[in-house]
């Protein structure tokens, strides 16, 4: 008879091996787990550094002020290039990938050496992660209400139609009455959105993350805010009173403008600093080509029946913007019952309402307010999208 109490012993040595093989299977499991929840977190740092790139082209093409942008929000995340190892690379242009070689485009690649925990070697394996942004023009919001603690875009009836572009609100929407809404696009960052009998023949209103004003991406409206038309003597003439044709010249207006008597008002190109506001009494209309108005203080307001045909300029310092009002004038800007009024240009009022109280306005505009109130009849058409001196906004491309 075999005795089998001679072999016992034998197995151990084969367990003992197994178990030593899952167990380095395990560790490798561990680590390559720790090496992929970080490689995500070096992704979600490399896309904000992109897009952080990619906006500061909006600004300046200097690399280093590109760099320095990234790698500033990269720190932002965790990965501060230089320390314990991470580095984060910025191209522009990308150096690989589809976009190589495009200078609208931002490549940034983050890399961190990360310990090999549970390895029988011990050591480090080097994580990365790639992504580029770029700048674009396409797909851009063309109607923003800033203000985050109403509903900051107000339709009582009427139409928005605005189908190459968006509408963001950083508060709530309030459509009530038979309007139309027709865009590429309509968010609201609020908590609510009161959509009454409201029909939407492209884009459905959707919740969405509070934008950022884009005037500092606008070459005009970053150059008005950095350099306000505060110099220079008073206008003499402020009061304009004819049955025939009102010329108005640019200058520092100090007293509010008015005009009245019927004529039609034709300004002369320039920049407009009206300091004590504007208002336009039932002119059967109103025209000029590039004129920027600066509304330093005041309110500004075109009575009803006018026709308006306006634009801002296409090249110079405020190329694009036709109105700005800063932030620190709070009076309302009302355009009352205006008939074919075409705006060709920024309307910028971060401070205030915009009240368009029947009527049109027809631009390829971008329109900028703390709140818009547009009454019954009122129809907005934004057909192009296209403004001069917008850089565009950052998107993700790889």
């Amino acid at each position: 008879m075999h005795d089998h109490s001679r072999e016992r012993g034998q197995s151990l040595p084969l367990v003992a091996a197994s178990i030593m093989g899952l167990m380095c299977v395990a560790a490798l499991a561990i680590d390559v787990g720790n090496w992929r929840y970080q490689q995500r977190l070096e992704q979600t740092a490399a896309d904000s550094a992109a897009l952080a790139g990619a906006t500061e082209l909006s600004y300046s093409t200097s690399l280093s002020s590109i760099t320095s942008s990234a790698q500033t929000d990269a720190a932002s995340n965790g990965f501060t290039n230089g320390s314990s190892g991470t580095t984060v690379t910025v191209n522009n242009p990308p150096q690989a990938g589809a976009y190589a070689g495009n200078t609208s485009a931002v490549e940034v690649i983050v890399s961190k050496p990360q310990p090999m925990h549970f390895s029988l070697f011990g050591g480090t394996t080097n994580v990365s992660a790639r992504s580029v942004a770029m700048l674009t023009s396409a797909n851009r919001n063309c109607i923003y209400a800033l203000d985050s603690s109403s509903s900051a875009i107000t339709l009582d009836g009427g139409t928005i139609d605005a189908p190459k572009c968006g509408i963001i609100s950083n508060g709530g929407l309030l459509f009530n009455g038979s309007g139309t809404v027709d865009a590429a696009s309509i968010g609201y960052a609020g908590s609510s959105a009161t959509l009454n009998n409201t029909s939407f023949p492209g884009a459905q209103p959707k919740r969405a993350i509070a934008a950022a004003d884009p005037c500092p991406t606008v070459s005009g409206c970053s150059y008005l805010t950095a350099t306000p038309p505060t110099s220079g003597s008073c206008m003499s003439q402020t009061t304009f009173n004819s049955t025939s044709t009102i010329t108005i010249s640019p200058g520092k207006y100090c007293q509010q403008v008015l005009t009245e008597g019927g004529g039609a008002v034709v300004f002369s190109p320039g920049v407009y600093d009206f300091q004590a506001g504007f208002t336009n009494n039932n002119a059967p209309s109103m025209s000029g080509t590039g004129v920027t108005f600066y509304v330093q203080g005041g309110a500004f307001i075109v009575g009803s029946k006018t026709n308006v045909n306006l634009s801002a300029p296409t090249s110079g310092s405020t190329a694009g913007v036709l109105v700005y009002q800063p932030a620190s004038n709070t009076s309302q800007f009302t355009l009352n019952g205006s008939s074919g009024g075409n705006w060709g240009g920024m309307i910028y009022l971060p401070g205030t309402t915009l009240i368009v109280d029947g009527g049109s306005i027809t631009s390829s505009l971008l329109i900028v307010a703390d709140d818009l109130l547009f009454n019954s009849t009122t129809n907005i058409n934004v057909p192009t999208a296209t403004l001069t001196g917008y850089s565009g906004h950052a998107v993700l491309a790889e």
